[in-house]
């Protein structure tokens, strides 16, 4: 199963208002590793995942990894239910103000922990002011947000899967496949 966006599933004005964009900003349409501070990504290219349900949760804090039995150097992915509900490239899907986000005390546990990758269906942990922040203050402790992840209704919460990327110079952003093993 993908995870990922493929373009037959990005809305049409997404992808035009992408064509008239430079190369290293339409790298952040559909499923994508965001790199503001221009890191060389070095990645496993078969990485275990933690999918961790917070549907219908506003603020995602630290209590959501209660119970949960999380592993170094792993990909966790929270699941929203932005995607299924909204679809990519809906205003509802990437309006700020209502959309979820992820605490600084949750991130700060998942890079303690050696998380990897911090996944999620939505376009971004944080958003607003904070997004870049907040993707650039992960990068700087090697590890790396993914956004717009898809069809996490279809997979469990513990699996495996291929990471298939390419990095263009001066991109900010790396897309990404994801296909579960």
């Amino acid at each position: 199963m993908n995870l990922h966006l493929k373009k037959f599933s990005i809305p049409k004005k997404i992808l035009e208002w992408g064509d008239s964009q430079p190369e290293h900003q339409r790298q952040h349409i559909g499923t994508h590793i965001d790199c503001y501070n221009l890191s060389n990504i070095e990645l496993p290219s078969e990485i275990k995942v933690k999918v961790i349900d917070v549907r219908g949760i506003k603020v995602i804090d630290i209590d959501v990894l209660e119970n949960i039995n999380l592993e170094q150097n792993s990909f966790v992915i929270f699941r929203t239910g932005y995607m299924e509900q909204y679809g990519y490239g809906s205003e509802k899907y990437f309006d700020s103000k209502t959309s979820p986000y992820l605490t600084n005390q949750v991130i700060d546990k998942l890079l303690d922990f050696n998380t990897k990758l911090i996944g999620i269906d939505l376009s971004g942990i944080q958003h607003g002011k904070d997004h870049l922040v907040i993707d650039k203050y992960v990068e700087s402790r090697n590890s790396y947000v993914v956004e717009n992840i898809c069809n996490l209704d279809k997979v469990p919460s513990d699996l495996k899967v291929n990471l298939k990327w390419l990095q263009l110079k001066d991109a900010t952003a790396i897309k990404v496949e994801i296909e579960s093993i």
